[in-house]
């Protein structure tokens, strides 16, 4: 009996066990999946990057706006009133006139003129109808970045493509800090060279070898880790520039990272983005079967 009862004590254990390892598993799918889903949301949403018509660079000066090609600033957006307004840019900024009879709202309340905020978040931006229109700067260039709920490309977007979730390429790495962290120059899609700060670097291990990655910011105050990377499935399988990758901040010298989460960059759903490029440290050797696929993307 006592042999019985002891079969049976580790009968529930492993069972316990089993079923431990099967609710981890199925809570880790659900987290990969919500993220997935949330970023098809994000991308095909009416500021998301399916939905960008245009980036006008513009220098100072003064120009009527709108999608007539009479404008300085002809829009190629197919929401948008033929002539908005005048927009007066300076070497530190835009401000937008509107004209009698065109509404526009910023934060969602009606504006006549507005001062446009450069890099601001995507509320700052003034709407009109369907169309929003932001200022940014990319170095010593401003331009105006448009988006429209008609466009084409987010017409076109059934969805995003991705590869089965494997548990396998979540994988844990070890973080060596750079310091003092360094601005580290990084191409872009332009042609232009941008500067970013690269607080450390991460190694994991994939079939016994082990693979570096560089680690950026994207900003001074970013609560997250940023990769760029090329590996062995890129321009196959995978988007041909690279994929991005977030991680939470290191703790106690460890970062997860976890390759199922990998994602096309924006310049993979417009012509329009200012993509940084994996710089020649990021792109790996070994296949990353993870992640964002290119099928059915730009």
């Amino acid at each position: 009996m006592a042999r019985v009862a002891a079969l049976s004590t580790s009968c529930l254990a492993l069972t316990a066990l089993v079923l431990g390892w099967t609710s981890a598993a199925d809570t880790y799918r659900s987290e990969v999946e919500a993220f997935r889903a949330h970023r098809a949301e994000e991308i095909r949403g009416p500021g998301g990057w399916a939905s960008l018509v245009d980036l006008h660079w513009v220098t100072p000066g003064r120009y009527t706006i709108g999608q007539a090609a009479a404008n300085a600033v002809a829009l190629p957006a197919p929401s948008a009133p033929p002539r908005i307004g005048i927009l007066t840019v300076t070497t530190d900024g835009a401000t937008l006139d509107l004209d009698s009879g065109v509404v526009a709202t910023v934060k969602g309340q009606p504006v006549r003129a507005v001062t446009l905020a450069v890099n601001g978040p995507p509320e700052t931006a003034v709407v009109i109808g369907k169309v929003s229109i932001a200022l940014i700067r990319r170095g010593a260039r401003l331009a105006l970045r448009v988006w429209d709920e008609a466009s084409p490309t987010r017409r076109a977007l059934e969805g995003l493509k991705w590869m089965p979730i494997d548990p396998a390429w979540r994988l844990n790495a070890s973080f060596t800090p750079h310091t003092p962290a360094p601005l580290v120059p990084i191409a872009n899609v332009l042609g232009e060279t941008i500067q970013m700060q690269n607080p450390g670097q991460i190694a994991f291990s994939v079939a016994g070898h082990t693979y570096r990655l560089e680690a950026f910011l994207e900003s001074r105050d970013a609560k997250q880790l940023f990769f760029m990377f090329r590996d062995g499935t890129s321009n196959k399988t995978t988007y041909g520039v690279g994929r991005y990758l977030y991680t939470d901040l290191p703790r106690d010298g460890q970062v997860v990272v976890d390759f199922n989460r990998a994602m096309n960059p924006p310049c993979a759903f417009t012509s329009f983005a200012t993509c940084p490029l994996p710089p020649v440290a990021n792109r790996l050797t070994v296949a990353i079967a993870a992640g964002e696929l290119i099928d059915g993307h730009q």
